[in-house]
């Protein structure tokens, strides 16, 4: 029965992705494509006027009692509602993209204060050039990073091969990469009777560029609703 829907976020947005796809009578498999190890923030790091988040992942390593009154600016609602569960009392959210983060700041805060960008190690260079070109000062801190598994979970694989998968779901452009990477040849064959859904045109190219497809559905806003109710063409 071709029920799955193979998920290839990481923590901690998997958990919450599967429960909602299960919710839609899709049987969830989980197959994080992204190995992600936090990294401190040195202690030392003054307060910046705002905070700039391109990932939940960033919140752990900069939630800093003392730094819940700073304007939390992130990329988007999920983001936005982890930041206030970890206790930022003004958070911000951008419309689920990095261009859209920029252009959020730029609008909001005229007076160019000292921006923390926090972000993945390897990510961010070209929103921290681009906000320091608009006149903000940017301390740019990674406080994650990132790797690529090399292979896919066996449950995933498996799902797979046995024509179980329907769709495969991919937030971002670096899981896309990651997810191609790790096929082998059975395994890539199999996505001719695959839908995969995109949360963005880019990751929707990323995915375009590795093999065929039965089709690639790119979701009408980047956020999870959007993306699940690419879900129902996939039957």
């Amino acid at each position: 029965m071709r029920d799955g829907v193979i998920i290839t976020r990481p923590p901690p947005g998997l958990a919450p992705t599967m429960a909602a796809v299960a919710g839609l009578g899709w049987r969830p498999i989980a197959a994080s494509m992204l190995h992600v190890e936090p990294l401190s923030l040195a202690p030392g790091t003054p307060r910046p006027d705002a905070i700039v988040l391109t990932s939940g992942q960033a919140i752990a390593a900069i939630n800093r009692p003392a730094w819940h009154d700073v304007p939390c600016y992130v990329v988007g609602d999920a983001t936005g509602a982890r930041a206030r569960v970890a206790g930022f009392t003004h958070v911000v959210m951008a419309a689920g993209t990095a261009n859209d983060l920029g252009a959020l700041l730029r609008a909001a805060l005229p007076a160019r204060g000292l921006l923390l960008l926090a972000v993945g190690r390897g990510y961010g260079h070209d929103m921290a050039q681009g906000l320091r070109a608009a006149g903000f000062r940017v301390m740019r801190r990674c406080v994650y990073a990132a790797s690529p598994e090399q292979r896919l979970p066996a449950q995933a694989a498996q799902a797979l091969l046995a024509e179980q998968v329907a769709a495969i779901l991919f937030y971002s452009t670096r899981t896309a990469q990651a997810f191609l990477a790790a096929l082998n040849a059975a395994q890539a064959a199999m996505l001719g009777h695959v839908v995969a859904v995109a949360m963005s045109a880019g990751v929707a190219n990323t995915l375009a560029a590795g093999p065929a497809w039965r089709n690639i559905r790119v979701a009408a806003r980047p956020d999870q609703a959007a993306m699940l109710a690419c879900l129902g063409e996939a039957r």
